[in-house]
């Protein structure tokens, strides 16, 4: 087992987004104090934090480019595949989102069972602890 956690796309977010000021100051004095070797990213983070940044940050792509350098040199990377995308459907209930049931399909395979989120309730149900370090 596992005692590594994955850390979701909207914490690395508010990493950078300045404009929601207390959820950044909370996430960067939490990715400050961590130890990088308790955490990892995965292929479908990096995709969510892309698509988040392009949609609401005034970042240069180029910018966005660094972070994603940045969170890639301090943490491990899992990728998701084919079978996680099965077993991604077979989690997926009450009209659940697909994705948030892949990513966890993702962490259980690679034997992680805790997320760093903001968003616990999408997390419900499916196999996997959370933490957020907002509250």
């Amino acid at each position: 087992m596992s005692d590594k956690a994955l850390i979701d796309a909207n914490i690395l977010f508010y990493l950078i987004d300045t404009n929601e000021n207390e959820k950044h100051k909370k996430s960067l004095r939490w990715f400050e104090s961590l130890e990088s070797d308790e955490f990892v990213l995965s292929s479908q983070t990096l995709r969510e934090f892309a698509n988040i940044a392009i949609k609401k940050s005034t970042l240069k792509k180029e910018e966005i480019i660094s972070y994603l350098d940045l969170f890639i040199d301090k943490f491990a990377l899992i990728q998701d595949n084919y079978f996680d995308a099965i077993k991604a459907v077979q989690l997926v209930r009450n009209k659940r989102n697909f994705f948030d049931s892949l990513l966890a399909a993702t962490m259980l395979r690679n034997y992680i069972t805790t997320i760093v989120t903001e968003n616990t309730k999408d997390f419900e149900e499916l196999g996997v602890k959370t933490i957020n370090p907002l509250k």
